[in-house]
């Protein structure tokens, strides 16, 4: 049994089964727009979060967001926690906290988890309602997908049923099919899909989303 294998073994026992999360995973901050999408943002009060080292940048990866004509009248805050030592700050964790709806920035998966994971601001995510923005929602779930060539690693655990990814090359997807096996759904969340979870899953918008159990096409 080799590496990846043998952590599939074991992953169900990082599941958070106490969790009470609910999260809204959209590919790109261009299907918020999307039809169908409005009440899942609804929110008197929206922190922006920017952990993962966002592509464009924190400071304009929070902007993009904010800028965004989806949130009507709720109140914009946004928060930095670029690394371990702000995940636990007291200061960060109560702005999250108070939030209504948490927005996920887009960014580095891997750092992502590097920091959120056992902190106190991973405790927060854990029992906050959240929007994740591109391929940083894989996080949360108890597999996720290393970017860096498909293999899939534990991430947070709060959900366990499926396993988030963003499109990847046709031979990096079969390697990552294959390493999965029948256990776990792969869902690819492409850029202009939303879909939804709160201890069932929901699709929102289809439109390039790619759903696969142990390579063939199924439904979640």
């Amino acid at each position: 049994m080799n590496r990846d294998e043998n952590y599939l073994d074991e992953v169900s026992r990082s599941v958070r089964s106490d969790a009470t999360f609910s999260a809204t995973f959209a590919g790109s901050l261009d299907a918020l727009r999307s039809a169908g999408v409005t009440d899942a943002l609804s929110a008197s009060r929206v922190c922006v979060l920017a952990t993962a080292a966002a592509f464009s940048g924190p400071a304009v990866a929070i902007s993009e967001v904010i800028s965004e004509p989806v949130w009507n009248d709720a109140v914009m805050t946004s928060v930095l926690a670029l690394d371990r030592r702000s995940a636990n700050d007291a200061g960060v964790v109560a702005e999250v906290g108070d939030a209504d709806l948490v927005v996920l920035v887009d960014g580095a998966a891997l750092h992502a988890r590097s920091v959120w994971r056992g902190s106190a601001l991973g405790d927060v995510l854990a029992v906050s309602r959240l929007l994740a923005v591109g391929s940083v929602g894989s996080v949360l779930g108890a597999t996720m997908i290393d970017p860096r060539g498909g293999a899939p690693t534990t991430g947070m655990g709060l959900f366990d049923d499926v396993v988030l990814s963003a499109p990847a090359g046709r031979e990096q997807t079969v390697r990552t099919q294959e390493l999965l096996g029948s256990r776990y759904t792969l869902v690819e969340l492409g850029a202009r899909s939303v879909l939804t979870y709160a201890r069932a899953w929901s699709i929102l918008v289809s439109d390039d989303l790619v759903i696969t159990r142990a390579g063939t096409a199924t439904s979640l």
